[in-house]
C-alpha cells in the first residue's frame, strides 16, 4: 500500500490553504488531486471509477440533474414512488436528443451543481453533451437505478468524487474543495488512496507521485515515490516497451 507521510501531506494543504486566503478570491475553489504515474494508464472511455471520500464534496444545495433510458414518465414515476431525495431534474436520452438546442444544453449546464446518469446511458453522453461538459469537469457521474435502496446510492455517488483515466500518466480528481477546511482536505486524501491504488494498473509501484493544487495555485506534492536507481528504470522502461509490442 502507498504510504503518505502525514506532516508532509499536512503541510502542502497549509501551504495551500494558506495560497487561496492570501487571494482573497470570492466563491468556493476546488482542490484537485493530481495522480502522476510512470507508465501511461488508459481506463478507456467508459464508466469513471468511483473514489469514497470521507468529507462529501456535494452539499445540501447542490442541483442534481439525473440522464435516464426511456421512458422518461417510468424513471420519474420510480423516484418519486421511491420518495428520492436529491434529484431536482430527470432527463431521458430521447427528450435530450430531440429537444435541447446548443443554447438549451448551455443553459441546462449552467443550471445544474452535477450531473448523473443511469450507467446504461453513461456511454451515449459525450457525443449528445458535447466536449466542454467533460473539458469543464462536468461530466455525468455513474448511478446504478437497479439497486434496490436507491437513495443510497445517490447519497454514496454525492459522497465519492470519480477518476476517469484516459490514455496518459496524469489524472486529476476533484479531493475537496475550499468550503472544507484543511483536516478535511487531508483526510479525504487518505480516503481516496485505497480506490486509486487498486485503479491504477501496476498499482502504487505505477504511482509517480500525488500532488494537491487548485485552478490557480501550483501543485504541492503530498507524496512522491522514492528514486529509482538505473537499473530499476532500464527494467520499467524494457517492461514498457515489451506491452507496446504486444499490444501491436
Amino acid at each position: 500500500m502507498l504510504q503518505i507521510d502525514e506532516s508532509k501531506a499536512k503541510r502542502a494543504f497549509k501551504a495551500l490553504y494558506k495560497h487561496e486566503k492570501t487571494r482573497q478570491t470570492n466563491g468556493i475553489q476546488w482542490i484537485w488531486l493530481m495522480i502522476n504515474t510512470f507508465n501511461p494508464v488508459d481506463l478507456g472511455k467508459g464508466r469513471p471509477t468511483r473514489v469514497p471520500l470521507k468529507h462529501a464534496i456535494q452539499s445540501a444545495n447542490t442541483r442534481r440533474c439525473l440522464f435516464t433510458k426511456d421512458p422518461q414518465r417510468t424513471y420519474k414515476d420510480l423516484l418519486v414512488s421511491k420518495k428520492i431525495k436529491g434529484i431536482h431534474k430527470v432527463i431521458s436520452i430521447s427528450k435530450l436528443k430531440k429537444e435541447y438546442t446548443a443554447e438549451a444544453k448551455q443553459q441546462l449546464f449552467s443550471e445544474f451543481d452535477v450531473f448523473m446518469a443511469d450507467q446504461p446511458v453513461l456511454t451515449s453522453l459525450p457525443n449528445l453533451l458535447g466536449r466542454q461538459w467533460y473539458k469543464k469537469r462536468k461530466e455525468p457521474i455513474p448511478v446504478d437505478l437497479t439497486k434496490k435502496d436507491i437513495q443510497k446510492e445517490i447519497r454514496k455517488a454525492a459522497k465519492s468524487t470519480y477518476m476517469n483515466f484516459h490514455t496518459g500518466s496524469c489524472c486529476a480528481i476533484k479531493l475537496a474543495s475550499t468550503e472544507h477546511n484543511m483536516i478535511q482536505a487531508y483526510e479525504n486524501l487518505i480516503e481516496s488512496i485505497e480506490t486509486i491504488v487498486k485503479t491504477v494498473p501496476g498499482g502504487a509501484e505505477n504511482i509517480r507521485s500525488l500532488q494537491v493544487k487548485t485552478a490557480e495555485s501550483t501543485s504541492l506534492p503530498v507524496y512522491e515515490a522514492e528514486a529509482l536507481d538505473e537499473n530499476e528504470n532500464e527494467e520499467r522502461d524494457s517492461d514498457s516497451e515489451e506491452e507496446e509490442e504486444e499490444k501491436e
